[in-house]
């Protein structure tokens, strides 16, 4: 069956504020085990997915969909999707963890002339023009993983010494993580530096992009700080990817869903289902009129959208959706969530939203929304 990629002209206004020619995220920086839970992908489902870097849409493809529709409009990062979806082809498990950049090893730019000859036009010129990226291999390219490294290499050393850093990674049951966090983590030094170093206008210019910002009140860093703390006593650290990739610059043995061996060859086995589009989630909607989704992976996007085109957004996906699909986006500080107007046509899972946002190892964000159609 082949699906529609249609065209339309209309652009969401934060494309027109903020630059998406490079790779802003060289990973998905939201915890698939949650998003899966979340989701509850149907075998033979039809879903759409923002694209990110690629690594939960490609979770998704592992649960065995029909169909997915991954969309972003920034085309670098649709090229970081058709680069792991090339490696996911043509290589094996351990060479594409040493080819990302997970693994140490050389010869990366050998591997990628193997790939080339798999990925679209759009994003080989893209890649031929920063090999030096693919060399220091993909995961570490993005503008966002830069800002975690100036973290990591700069403000960290004058925080905790290297003890005490590799200490926070070690196994503890929740008791001694509580116990570790405040006798020799949570330092005056530790809630300074983070506060100054995750403030809005260094996440803004650093990391992601002030324009990011622009419909969210209160303080940033405060949030960040609260939830960092939650991460540290709460979760296991030394299974959280995300964690290891912050103080430690790679995942180590914590891999996010996507990369762990025993789900490789069920994503591999299904990437003919994947389509790739360019543009918003209401192009992509309008592009595969015929398609009546079962779900959708909607990242943080209505964090970047006014209050207005966030509504108009969601009636949008409402409209294309099954009964019973689920949508999954998350909010760092904008409150964008069940709208009284769509009372009749969404029901909020406040309960299980709330319990699968406490095990969230990706603990950037303030709260997890999940919302299920209902045709009344």
């Amino acid at each position: 069956m082949e699906w529609g990629s249609g065209r339309v002209t209309h652009r969401s206004t934060i494309e027109e504020r903020a630059r998406f020619d490079f790779v802003r995220y060289a990973n998905c920086w939201e915890d698939a085990d949650i998003l899966l839970e979340a989701l509850q992908v149907r075998k033979g489902g039809l879903y759409l997915s923002v694209s990110s870097a690629g690594d939960n849409t490609l979770s998704i493809l592992g649960r065995g969909p029909a169909l997915v529709v991954t969309a972003d409009i920034s085309p670098a990062q649709l090229a970081c999707v058709e680069l792991r979806k090339a490696a996911f082809l043509n290589l094996s498990h351990g060479a594409v963890l040493q080819f990302l950049g997970v693994r140490e090893g050389s010869g990366r730019m050998r591997t990628y002339e193997r790939l080339r000859g798999s990925i679209n036009e759009t994003a080989r010129q893209f890649w031929d023009g920063r090999r030096e990226l693919i060399e220091a291999g993909v995961i570490h390219s993005g503008k966002f993983e830069h800002y975690f490294r100036l973290f990591r290499n700069v403000i960290l050393p004058f925080i905790h010494g290297r003890q005490v850093i590799s200490d926070l990674l070690k196994p503890r049951d929740a008791e001694a993580r509580r116990e570790f966090y405040a006798k020799r983590w949570d330092s005056l030094r530790w809630r300074l530096l983070f506060r100054f170093f995750f403030s809005r206008t260094l996440l803004g210019r650093l990391g992601r992009d002030p324009e990011f910002f622009r419909y969210i009140e209160g303080s940033v860093a405060a949030q960040l700080l609260d939830r960092a703390r939650h991460a540290l006593t709460t979760l296991p650290t030394e299974r959280n990817p995300y964690l290891h990739f912050i103080v430690r610059g790679n995942f180590g043995a914590a891999l996010p869903f996507y990369l762990r061996e025993e789900n490789f060859e069920a994503i591999r086995g299904n990437l003919d289902s994947l389509v790739l589009f360019e543009g918003t989630v209401d192009e992509a909607i309008q592009a595969h009129p015929d398609v009546v989704f079962d779900g959708f992976n909607l990242s943080d996007i209505f964090e970047y959208m006014s209050f207005e085109e966030y509504l108009a957004g969601l009636d949008r996906i409402v409209r294309s959706a099954r009964n019973g699909a689920r949508l999954v986006y998350w909010n760092m500080l904008a409150d964008r969530k069940s709208p009284p107007g769509f009372r009749n046509r969404l029901e909020a899972l406040d309960g299980l939203a709330n319990e699968l946002h406490l095990q969230d190892k990706a603990f950037f964000y303030k709260a997890l929304v999940i919302e299920q159609v209902r045709m009344l």
